[in-house]
């Protein structure tokens, strides 16, 4: 049995290492827009477009937020898609020459809202960028001048941001630092850039920002409108249709409070997990076996090395379990995120595989998954 406990534990610390160092590239080598008001001579025309659905508690920061940008060739348009809230009440008594304000047609039964409403705002849409965030993000005041001047050095057809997630409750800063730590350990951010392989691709749908007439060539919003985690289906097209896409840091311009309550991490999380995972359940039972071999089961192995007062077990398995802390920490502070919570990874790992499982339930229910009051039932949208 011993023998056993040592072949596991050292393949798990070979596997934590070859973790660490993707990691450790990544934050190295990621690109990063900062908050800076820089001097450009390239000022394209921008469309900033805004989809919101029961956002009372969020709209009018956002919309500020864009309003007080440093850059000064933009529209702002804010499409309600059918709130049930304050959100119209709220929309209604903004005014600025800048801002439009566009009430939502009801979605056709074959569209995902979210994916509806960032179509319609995209018909009304002038600029030759289209920036799209989502209602609960905020900008810092240079973000626009700092994503243009990354655009004329770089020339992509779509930049997506890591945003500095903002977390409060105690479940928040468990479960958020959870989506930084799956793409930074198993995603070489030079490789999305780099390589035309739609598996190394990531995008996220609270910043995108597309060349316009890139946009249009892939179809747009309309060629995935069935599509739930449809920002990781748009890097996919941009990829597949030969163009450039950039995920880079944007803690520094960008920021973001997704879930205010437990109820609404499990809700999202529940959400998006199952659909991430393109509904494939070995595909799930993958994650969950990994997951639980490489953050779970060094708790077993370094009980049974006491048990057995094997001192080099013991030592491997320390390891084991200080190398996910330690990522966890580097990321805090290279993220903004909150370092003590990296001391409870084992707790974050526990609640992922827990509302990983719970996607795969609520899919697989009459009902369906349910978000903004929506219902989206498997054979609608896989």
């Amino acid at each position: 049995m011993i023998e056993i406990m040592q072949i596991l534990s050292v393949v798990i610390l070979i596997s934590l290492s070859f973790l660490f160092i993707i990691n450790l590239i990544n934050i190295l080598f990621q690109k990063k827009i900062f908050n800076l008001k820089n001097e450009i001579t390239f000022k394209p025309f921008i469309s900033v477009l805004i989809p919101v659905r029961n956002e009372e508690e969020n709209i009018e920061q956002c919309v500020k937020s864009v309003l007080e940008q440093s850059y000064d060739n933009y529209e702002l348009i804010v499409l309600n898609d059918n709130s049930t809230d304050k959100t119209d009440e709220i929309l209604s008594r903004i005014s600025n020459p800048r801002f439009q304000y566009k009430t939502g047609k009801e979605k056709p039964e074959d569209w995902v809202g979210k994916n509806f409403a960032c179509h319609q705002l995209y018909q009304s849409a002038k600029g030759g960028y289209l920036l799209y965030i989502d209602a609960d993000t905020k900008l810092e005041k240079n973000a626009i001048s700092g994503i243009i001047s990354f655009t004329e050095i770089y020339n992509p057809d779509l930049v997506s941001l890591m945003p500095k997630e903002e977390a409060v409750t105690f479940w928040e800063k468990i479960t958020i630092p959870m989506l930084h730590f799956t793409v930074l350990t198993l995603l070489p951010m030079p490789l999305v850039e780099h390589t035309k392989k739609e598996s190394l691709t990531m995008s996220n749908g609270q910043f995108m920002f597309f060349k316009k007439s890139f946009y249009e060539y892939i179809g747009g919003h309309e060629s995935l409108k069935n599509k739930i985690v449809e920002d990781v289906w748009l890097g996919r097209k941009v990829k597949k249709s030969g163009g450039k896409l950039i995920f880079a840091n944007g803690t520094d311009i960008i920021s973001c409070r997704m879930y205010t309550s437990y109820n609404e991490i499990v809700e999202g999380f529940s959400k998006n997990i199952f659909p991430g995972l393109s509904f494939s359940f070995f595909g799930l039972v993958f994650v969950v076996l990994i997951y639980s071999s490489l953050y779970l089961l060094r708790f077993l192995l370094i009980l049974i090395s006491f048990i057995f007062s094997d001192n080099g077990l013991i030592y491997i398995n320390l390891i084991n379990i200080i190398i996910p802390v330690l990522i966890r920490i580097i990321q805090s502070f290279k993220l903004k995120l909150s370092s003590g919570y990296s001391l409870l990874h084992f707790l974050s790992v526990i609640i992922i595989l827990k509302l990983a499982i719970k996607s795969y339930k609520v899919y697989f229910r009459k009902e369906g998954a349910v978000w903004k009051n929506r219902i989206y039932r498997i054979n609608d949208i896989k």
